[in-house]
């Protein structure tokens, strides 16, 4: 089996590169994008089956992200949303409504693992959705 591909959309050089090295060691295939724009751009060559992206970005927000993901067509690419904060509690509905999960930072890192790890098991990932 290939190993699962993972687009990380962050604008934060620290926090990108810290997530690609998590990814490395854990034998997912990565790609990182430092911007909204700039990670869906990648959407079309990299073809992953999960997307992490925070929610703040220079460009577009991660809402925005999960929504051209989505009326492109890409319902089978999961969307992993991380943020310090999203701007109060509607904004928080909103994201837990239209991503697959949302974390908050710091990482929880043993749920993120898990949730990478529920890849194709839905009763897995139902169980482990935060919404």
């Amino acid at each position: 089996m290939a190993a699962q591909r993972i687009l990380v959309i962050e604008d934060e050089a620290a926090a990108r590169e810290a997530l690609k090295s998590l990814l490395d060691e854990e034998g997912y295939t990565v790609c990182t994008a430092e911007s909204g724009r700039r990670g869906l751009e990648r959407l079309q060559d990299f073809r992953p089956d999960t997307v992490v992206c925070d929610f703040y970005l220079p460009d577009i927000d991660g809402l925005q992200v999960v929504r051209a993901i989505r009326s492109a067509g890409d319902s089978g690419v999961r969307v992993i949303i991380i943020t310090a904060g999203c701007g109060g509690e509607e904004a928080e509905s909103t994201l837990r409504r239209e991503a697959d999960f949302f974390f908050q930072k710091p990482l929880d890192l043993r749920r993120f693992r898990d949730v990478l790890q529920a890849e194709g098991d839905d009763a897995a990932r139902g169980a482990l959705a935060l919404h």
